[in-house]
């Protein structure tokens, strides 16, 4: 079965940190820097996906013309002082104490989530990042994209609130603007004295990945929301007696692969559709559940693209693993069998390399 999804299609500018693995500060920064899976997820669901590295300079538009033409803005006004520290001050001050003050241009981003209203341009005539970056990707939007997406570690954490809500003060929605902190590695390992799991200080990248290898780094970067810190076991990584989770789906697809290149040396060579795969008398409870995991294949690959979250993904083969293990127990290749071990051996495949797993 070909994976089919809704031909609907969008334009996506897609910003993501671009570290040469020697340049990478820590393993808090691997995971950030392997988001260019999140390209091939939007892709799949028929994204037209332009990428730029966050640490590209680009040029920026005409400042000062941008500035004047929001001016006028409700959500923009000019003051001494922010409207939650003109608060707790009498009503007329602006008009009495602070007439004779300098004045900051603010941006209302307290209406949209933020702790109070950012500044756009000080006293002084200076621009502010936030005005030069609000700027730049209302600049992108005029260019025909549908949505912005920004891909950062957690030093932006905080900034990533100021800059959603001035974008949403300039009318783009959350849908259309979203801003993703990922959450670091968090690295554990089991320590023989205590016969305990404990947490262990940062490696350097290149020992990390030689330590478990990059698809093994990969798995478990993404099993894991990308907003929510991912823990890497380095005791159980590549164990399946262990019941780590990537071996399981490693073991699972080699098995599948294994017993296609089987049915196809003696043979087995099944013409059936999709439908009519669907359609036939199944003994196995675990075959028409697995029929079930592949035809919902489509449906997880939108909501992960719309979501922004591989780990749903990670989650979709895990449960073609855990129900293709006591199914492939004694499996007698039938052409029935056989059809319904190369389509998941397939989905398998597709979904794996979506990631940027190698297998």
């Amino acid at each position: 079965m070909m994976m089919t999804l809704s031909q609907k299609s969008a334009k996506t500018w897609l910003s993501i940190p671009e570290y040469p693995l020697e340049a990478i500060p820590s393993s808090a920064y691997i995971r950030c820097s392997l988001t260019t899976t999140v390209k091939n997820i939007l892709e799949k669901c028929h994204n037209s996906v332009s990428t730029e590295s966050a640490n590209n300079q680009e040029t920026l538009p005409d400042i000062e013309l941008f500035f004047n033409s929001i001016q006028t803005s409700k959500q923009v006004y000019k003051a001494s002082l922010s409207r939650q520290l003109a608060a707790d001050l009498p009503p007329d001050i602006e008009q009495t104490s602070l007439k004779d003050e300098p004045k900051d241009w603010f941006i209302k981003t307290a209406d949209f989530g933020d702790d109070c209203d950012r500044v756009l341009q000080h006293r002084d005539g200076e621009y502010t990042q936030l005005l030069e970056d609000i700027a730049r990707y209302h600049q992108i939007f005029q260019q025909g994209y549908d949505k912005i997406i920004l891909i950062r570690p957690t030093t932006y954490t905080g900034y990533d609130i100021q800059l959603t809500a001035a974008m949403q003060c300039l009318g783009y929605t959350k849908e259309q603007f979203q801003f993703i902190i990922v959450q670091p590695l968090k690295l554990y390992a089991f320590h023989k004295p205590t016969q305990q799991i404990h947490p262990i200080s940062d490696l350097p990248p290149k020992e990390l990945i030689k330590a478990i290898g990059m698809d093994a780094l990969r798995w478990h970067s993404f099993s894991t929301p990308l907003t929510k810190v991912a823990p890497i076991n380095l005791s159980t990584v590549g164990q399946l007696q262990s019941n780590d989770t990537f071996a399981l789906v490693q073991f699972i697809y080699q098995r599948c692969l294994t017993l296609v290149r089987q049915g196809k040396d003696e043979g087995i060579n099944p013409s059936m559709n999709w439908d009519d795969l669907k359609n036939l008398t199944w003994e196995s409870t675990h075959a028409v559940k697995l029929l079930d995991l592949v035809e919902a294949t489509p449906q997880i690959l939108t909501e992960s693209s719309r979501e922004l979250a591989p780990h749903l993904i990670c989650s979709h083969l895990e449960n073609f693993s855990q129900l293709c293990q006591p199914w492939l127990e004694g499996l007698s290749l039938t052409p029935q069998n056989f059809q319904l071990l190369s389509t998941i051996e397939q989905t398998m495949l597709e979904l794996l390399k979506i990631l940027g797993i190698q297998r």
